[in-house]
């Protein structure tokens, strides 16, 4: 825990108020102010007369200096006021902070650079950044390489994502009981945009990177490290040569926030064989573009399907209920009306039919307003479970009709309180649907039938599958 005492004011107010930020080690930021803001929204309901009606101003910023040092809090959301219009206390929930500069919005294009490490990052790059040998059978000589390894660089609709590598070298670490060599490799990625980028589309692009190695971990990855470079430069004079030149520096800006999942960098990383594809599978600078394409087409369904691995458990009806609307968006963005029994030649027929044979009417317009050209929920389903590779997903659902039917029953019970809808099999269907979905995105994001046979073997819960297939013997 961090303490900062310093004074705080809003952007473009002269008002500053003298206060205590507090910064937790999970990123949770609290400012407590000796006095206040006026943040009390009046309302005119006629001239002259004004009324308070309990509701209050926003605060999105708030800008503070500690000492040397510039700070930036970001959504700040009052907890506590004493006083009315002229506060004596106030107490602020801080969403994220920026430390180094002054950003007047979330929304101000005012950085140029980003740099994000991410949970994992360092295993699944796989870069040849260092080697062990040993010599059997005479072990006398163990020998331990860091090398230097270029960048990867690829560029997606004009903004740079640089994978690089940072050798901290080999050190000591010395304890009572022995001396141990540790050499340290991290991995990071640097973002440059196209044109100076704003604190919210930062945390854009970082969330979908994160989703990325969610995705190729089956497990929720955290962000370790974020920071920025401002677009304009620090300046300040040699005190030991006033008269010359002005210095610049580059401006860096440390974000630190609480998240739905905080990192755990200090935690045993996934181990190799569990990752579902690696670089040696697609490199980053192939598989990044198709990543943000896929992931881009379908925001509705990525957001719901990776919000299962960040949020904290809840009811299992409550999750195969959202991995059952996710699968149908993700349906309706990539694959639009493809399954559908129905051919748009009957579909037309119909209405010809309906409108003939019924006059205008309320029963005539709800017919209409169904008789449309576009897959049922469990075609929907069907096609989709044909999506990726036959035998992987033959390892998470032997009985694909079985798995579809029981999913709508589950998915419609859950809907309506239709408690008799769910069967003691809505776990297991949660799992399936939630697994089959990653062999989907697998499947568009290119990687051939053994990358996804190995990931639903290895790293998918088929154990389920195997559980069915014996039942059935």
């Amino acid at each position: 825990m961090e303490q900062y005492h310093g004074h705080w004011w809003e952007p473009d107010s002269d008002v500053e108020v003298p206060g205590v930020f507090t910064l937790d080690d999970d990123g949770t930021g609290k400012l407590e102010l000796v006095g206040g803001f006026n943040l009390a929204i009046f309302e005119e309901p006629s001239p002259g007369v004004r009324s308070y009606s309990g509701a209050q101003r926003r605060t999105p910023i708030l800008l503070g200096r500690c000492g040397n040092e510039s700070f930036t809090l970001v959504n700040c959301i009052p907890t506590r006021s004493v006083g009315f219009t002229e506060p004596t206390f106030q107490r602020f929930h801080v969403d994220q902070t920026l430390t180094g500069a002054w950003v007047r919005s979330r929304s101000e294009n005012v950085l140029r650079k980003a740099y994000v490490r991410l949970e994992n990052l360092t295993t699944w790059a796989r870069l040849d950044a260092w080697e062990r040998t040993l010599r059997y059978p005479d072990d006398s000589d163990q020998t331990a390489t860091l090398r230097k390894v270029a960048p990867q660089q690829v560029n997606v609709d004009g903004w740079g994502y640089t994978l690089s590598l940072a050798r901290g070298g080999f050190y000591n670490k010395e304890t009572r009981a022995s001396t141990t060599l540790i050499g340290d490799v991290t991995a990071r990625i640097e973002i440059v945009p196209p044109s100076p980028m704003s604190v919210d589309e930062v945390n854009g692009k970082v969330q979908e990177l994160t989703d990325w190695l969610t995705l190729a971990t089956g497990s929720a990855c955290g962000v370790i490290a974020l920071g920025f470079e401002h677009v304009e430069e620090a300046t300040h004079r040699d005190p030991r040569d006033p008269n010359g030149e002005p210095l610049h520096r580059t401006i860096y800006i440390e974000s630190r926030g609480r998240r739905i999942y905080q990192a755990s960098p200090d935690e045993p990383a996934v181990r190799l064989h569990d990752f579902r594809f690696t670089a040696s599978d697609m490199p980053f600078t192939e598989v990044l573009p198709k990543w943000l394409a896929l992931r881009r087409k379908s925001p509705s369904a990525g957001n719901m399907y990776f919000g299962n691995f960040y949020a904290p458990p809840t009811y299992t009806e409550i999750r195969l209920f959202t991995m059952a609307v996710t699968a149908e968006s993700l349906h309706a963005a990539i694959f639009k009306n493809a399954g559908a029994q129905t051919t748009r030649r009957e579909v037309a027929e119909a209405r010809r039919l309906v409108k003939d044979i019924l006059e205008h009417s309320r029963v005539r317009d709800l017919i209409l307003q169904e008789l449309k050209h576009r897959p049922t929920f469990q075609e929907r389903m069907t096609h989709l479970a044909g999506v990726p590779n036959a035998d992987a997903v033959r390892l998470l659902i032997p009985d694909i009709q079985h798995w579809a039917t029981e999913l709508k029953k589950a998915r419609n019970g859950v809907a309506h309180g239709a408690t008799d809808k769910l069967t003691p099999e809505v776990f297991q269907i949660f799992i399936q649907t939630r697994d089959l979905l990653s062999l989907v995105y697998l499947q568009l994001l290119g990687f051939d039938a053994e990358t996804q046979k190995r990931a639903a073997n290895d790293t998918m819960q088929h154990w389920i599958a195997q559980k069915d297939d014996d039942e059935d013997v």
